[in-house]
Protein backbone atom coordinates (compact mmCIF):
# COMPACT_ATOMS: atom_id res chain seq x y z
CA UNK A 1 0.00 0.00 0.00
CA UNK A 2 1.26 3.27 -0.98
CA UNK A 3 1.79 6.03 2.28
CA UNK A 4 0.90 9.21 2.05
CA UNK A 5 3.00 11.80 4.11
CA UNK A 6 0.97 14.43 5.27
CA UNK A 7 0.41 17.25 7.86
CA UNK A 8 -2.30 18.69 9.01
CA UNK A 9 -3.73 22.66 8.22
CA UNK A 10 -1.13 22.51 5.78
CA UNK A 11 -2.08 23.96 1.83
CA UNK A 12 -0.27 21.32 -0.30
CA UNK A 13 -0.89 18.44 1.89
CA UNK A 14 -4.57 19.34 1.53
CA UNK A 15 -4.74 19.86 -1.98
CA UNK A 16 -2.66 15.93 -2.38
CA UNK A 17 -5.74 14.58 -0.01
CA UNK A 18 -8.27 15.67 -2.10
CA UNK A 19 -6.55 14.47 -5.25
CA UNK A 20 -6.50 10.67 -3.42
CA UNK A 21 -10.16 11.11 -2.51
CA UNK A 22 -11.35 12.46 -5.40
CA UNK A 23 -9.74 9.42 -7.33
CA UNK A 24 -11.00 7.13 -4.14
CA UNK A 25 -7.27 5.17 -3.74
CA UNK A 26 -6.21 3.46 -0.38
CA UNK A 27 -3.34 4.63 1.29
CA UNK A 28 -1.49 4.08 4.75
CA UNK A 29 -1.74 8.11 5.98
CA UNK A 30 0.88 9.06 8.13
CA UNK A 31 0.58 12.67 9.74
CA UNK A 32 4.09 15.04 9.91
CA UNK A 33 4.29 17.58 12.60
CA UNK A 34 4.64 20.73 10.24
CA UNK A 35 4.53 22.88 12.50
CA UNK A 36 6.93 21.91 14.99
CA UNK A 37 9.55 21.28 12.13
CA UNK A 38 9.28 17.51 12.54
CA UNK A 39 9.53 17.48 8.75
CA UNK A 40 13.14 19.23 8.55
CA UNK A 41 14.45 16.61 10.90
CA UNK A 42 16.71 13.63 10.80
CA UNK A 43 13.58 11.28 10.62
CA UNK A 44 11.75 12.58 8.17
CA UNK A 45 14.91 13.79 6.32
CA UNK A 46 15.96 10.09 5.79
CA UNK A 47 12.36 9.75 3.64
CA UNK A 48 12.86 12.44 1.71
CA UNK A 49 15.82 14.41 1.60
CA UNK A 50 14.12 17.95 0.69
CA UNK A 51 11.92 17.74 3.74
CA UNK A 52 9.05 18.82 1.44
CA UNK A 53 4.78 17.71 2.42
CA UNK A 54 3.08 15.99 1.24
CA UNK A 55 4.95 13.38 -0.93
CA UNK A 56 4.34 9.70 -0.98
CA UNK A 57 6.28 5.95 -0.33
CA UNK A 58 5.51 3.52 -3.03
CA UNK A 59 5.87 -0.59 -2.18
CA UNK A 60 8.74 -0.67 -3.10
CA UNK A 61 10.39 2.26 -1.19
CA UNK A 62 10.84 4.80 -3.95
CA UNK A 63 9.23 8.45 -2.73
CA UNK A 64 7.51 10.72 -4.81
CA UNK A 65 7.53 14.41 -4.11
CA UNK A 66 5.74 17.71 -5.44
CA UNK A 67 1.62 17.30 -5.48
CA UNK A 68 1.86 17.36 -9.61
CA UNK A 69 3.93 14.84 -9.81
CA UNK A 70 1.79 12.36 -7.35
CA UNK A 71 -1.45 13.46 -9.22
CA UNK A 72 0.43 11.63 -12.57
CA UNK A 73 1.73 8.78 -10.95
CA UNK A 74 -2.31 8.40 -9.69
CA UNK A 75 -3.65 9.21 -13.02
CA UNK A 76 -1.35 6.65 -14.07
CA UNK A 77 -1.93 4.35 -11.44
CA UNK A 78 -6.26 4.70 -11.54
CA UNK A 79 -7.36 6.43 -15.01
CA UNK A 80 -10.74 7.07 -13.53
CA UNK A 81 -12.05 9.78 -12.67
CA UNK A 82 -9.87 11.82 -15.06
CA UNK A 83 -7.81 14.65 -13.97
CA UNK A 84 -4.86 15.14 -15.94
CA UNK A 85 -6.84 14.31 -19.24
CA UNK A 86 -8.86 12.29 -21.93
CA UNK A 87 -5.57 12.28 -24.52
CA UNK A 88 -2.18 13.59 -25.28
CA UNK A 89 -3.86 17.62 -25.92
CA UNK A 90 -5.77 17.71 -23.00
CA UNK A 91 -2.95 16.25 -21.03
CA UNK A 92 -0.69 18.79 -22.23
CA UNK A 93 -2.86 21.83 -21.39
CA UNK A 94 -3.18 20.70 -18.12
CA UNK A 95 0.59 20.50 -17.60
CA UNK A 96 0.93 23.86 -19.20
CA UNK A 97 -1.76 25.34 -17.05
CA UNK A 98 -0.89 23.80 -13.63
CA UNK A 99 3.41 25.18 -14.94
CA UNK A 100 1.60 28.54 -15.67
CA UNK A 101 -0.29 28.83 -12.19
CA UNK A 102 3.10 27.71 -10.62
CA UNK A 103 5.52 30.22 -12.25
CA UNK A 104 2.99 33.59 -12.48
CA UNK A 105 0.86 33.11 -9.06
CA UNK A 106 1.47 30.58 -6.90
CA UNK A 107 5.33 30.33 -6.28
CA UNK A 108 5.79 34.34 -5.65
CA UNK A 109 2.62 34.14 -3.57
CA UNK A 110 3.88 31.62 -1.39
CA UNK A 111 7.46 33.81 -1.46
CA UNK A 112 5.61 36.55 -1.01
CA UNK A 113 4.21 35.46 2.14
CA UNK A 114 6.76 33.71 3.69
CA UNK A 115 9.13 36.59 3.30
CA UNK A 116 7.17 38.63 5.14
CA UNK A 117 4.39 37.65 7.43
CA UNK A 118 5.44 34.35 7.61
CA UNK A 119 9.15 35.20 7.87
CA UNK A 120 9.30 34.48 11.49
CA UNK A 121 8.16 30.62 11.43
CA UNK A 122 10.50 30.09 7.85
CA UNK A 123 13.23 31.49 9.14
CA UNK A 124 14.74 28.84 11.03
CA UNK A 125 13.91 26.37 8.01
CA UNK A 126 14.99 28.77 5.00
CA UNK A 127 16.87 31.50 3.68
CA UNK A 128 14.90 34.61 4.52
CA UNK A 129 14.84 38.40 2.42
CA UNK A 130 11.95 39.98 3.67
CA UNK A 131 13.14 42.95 0.66
CA UNK A 132 11.46 40.77 -1.81
CA UNK A 133 8.29 39.73 -0.03
CA UNK A 134 6.35 42.74 -1.70
CA UNK A 135 7.40 42.46 -5.19
CA UNK A 136 7.02 38.78 -5.13
CA UNK A 137 2.79 39.69 -3.95
CA UNK A 138 2.38 42.26 -7.14
CA UNK A 139 4.01 39.73 -9.16
CA UNK A 140 1.08 37.06 -7.52
CA UNK A 141 -1.45 39.75 -8.15
CA UNK A 142 -0.01 40.42 -12.22
CA UNK A 143 -0.83 36.29 -12.03
CA UNK A 144 -4.16 36.33 -11.38
CA UNK A 145 -5.35 39.26 -13.01
CA UNK A 146 -4.24 37.00 -15.81
CA UNK A 147 -5.68 33.86 -14.42
CA UNK A 148 -8.97 35.95 -14.10
CA UNK A 149 -8.96 36.86 -17.93
CA UNK A 150 -8.48 32.72 -18.55
CA UNK A 151 -11.23 32.10 -16.64
CA UNK A 152 -13.96 34.09 -18.61
CA UNK A 153 -16.50 31.44 -19.62
CA UNK A 154 -14.99 28.60 -18.23
CA UNK A 155 -15.47 26.77 -15.09
CA UNK A 156 -12.35 25.35 -13.95
CA UNK A 157 -8.86 26.69 -14.83
CA UNK A 158 -8.37 23.75 -18.08
CA UNK A 159 -12.00 24.55 -19.11
CA UNK A 160 -15.16 22.75 -18.28
CA UNK A 161 -13.76 20.05 -16.77
CA UNK A 162 -11.83 19.65 -12.83
CA UNK A 163 -8.22 18.61 -13.18
CA UNK A 164 -5.82 18.15 -10.78
CA UNK A 165 -4.34 21.83 -11.20
CA UNK A 166 -7.75 23.10 -9.37
CA UNK A 167 -6.89 20.77 -6.57
CA UNK A 168 -3.51 21.97 -5.68
CA UNK A 169 -4.58 25.99 -7.10
CA UNK A 170 -7.78 26.45 -4.39
CA UNK A 171 -6.17 25.49 -1.25
CA UNK A 172 -2.94 27.04 -1.51
CA UNK A 173 -4.72 30.46 -2.77
CA UNK A 174 -7.53 30.19 0.33
CA UNK A 175 -4.58 30.13 2.26
CA UNK A 176 -3.25 32.74 1.35
CA UNK A 177 -5.98 34.90 0.71
CA UNK A 178 -6.57 34.50 3.98
CA UNK A 179 -2.92 34.98 5.61
CA UNK A 180 -1.22 37.17 3.38
CA UNK A 181 -2.72 38.48 -0.44
CA UNK A 182 -6.00 38.41 -0.68
CA UNK A 183 -8.27 38.06 -4.16
CA UNK A 184 -9.05 41.74 -5.47
CA UNK A 185 -12.45 42.07 -5.32
CA UNK A 186 -12.50 43.30 -9.19
CA UNK A 187 -11.38 40.02 -9.93
CA UNK A 188 -14.85 38.80 -11.06
CA UNK A 189 -13.91 35.17 -12.88
CA UNK A 190 -11.29 33.91 -10.07
CA UNK A 191 -13.46 35.04 -7.50
CA UNK A 192 -16.66 33.09 -8.89
CA UNK A 193 -13.98 30.23 -9.37
CA UNK A 194 -13.02 30.13 -5.86
CA UNK A 195 -16.43 30.19 -4.95
CA UNK A 196 -17.69 27.46 -6.73
CA UNK A 197 -14.19 25.25 -6.09
CA UNK A 198 -15.47 26.10 -2.30
CA UNK A 199 -18.55 24.33 -2.78
CA UNK A 200 -17.42 21.05 -4.25
CA UNK A 201 -18.15 18.18 -1.62
CA UNK A 202 -14.24 16.98 -1.89
CA UNK A 203 -12.21 20.07 -2.11
CA UNK A 204 -14.54 22.44 -0.24
CA UNK A 205 -15.03 19.98 2.78
CA UNK A 206 -12.53 20.96 4.77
Amino acid sequence: MIKLYTAERAPNPRALENIIAIKQIEVETITVDLLGGENRGDGFIKTNSAGQLPCIELEDGQVIAEVAAIAEYLEELKPDPVLVGNHAAERAHTRMRMRQCDYLVLAPAMSGFRNTEGADFFRPRMRIDETIGVPMKRNAEDGMRWLDGELAGQDFICGDELRYVDCIFYPLVSFISNVSLPISEDLKNLTAYMQRLSEHEIIGAK
